[in-house]
């Protein structure tokens, strides 16, 4: 797996740009995407991303899907995983919400519904 020695994304006004860190500069590598819907403005450092455990669940956003590299990044909590996209059963899309559960080598991707997790206010 080939990574770039520091990759991050920058998400802001409906754009997301990926940069990679070169001489102590980052520069712009690709070209400026509009940003998948629910991923919220900021600078997410995903170079800083930690490799998954076996016999265990991740539950949060995925915040990029590297189809190139063939790993993607899920945000969980303020921690970055990277996924390796072959491992999971599932397609796995920026922007939504969801639960990665390894067993082993394998993974499986559960979509959170985000209508279940809203709490209903009754007046």
């Amino acid at each position: 797996m080939t990574t770039p020695a520091k990759l991050r994304m920058i998400v802001m006004n409906g754009q997301k740009i990926l940069q990679t860190q070169n001489n102590n500069e980052w520069e712009t590598i690709g070209t400026i995407k509009k940003v998948d819907e629910g991923i919220k403005p900021g600078v997410y450092n995903i170079y800083l991303a930690k490799t998954p455990s076996d016999k265990k669940q991740y539950e949060g956003q995925i915040i990029h899907v590297d189809k190139e590299n063939a790993i993607f990044y899920q945000q969980v909590n303020k921690d970055y995983i990277v996924h390796q996209l072959n491992a999971v059963d599932g397609k796995p899309v920026a922007g939504k919400d969801v639960t990665i559960t390894y067993d082993g080598e394998k993974a499986t991707l559960t979509l959170i519904d985000a209508l279940k997790n809203k709490r209903t206010l009754k007046i």
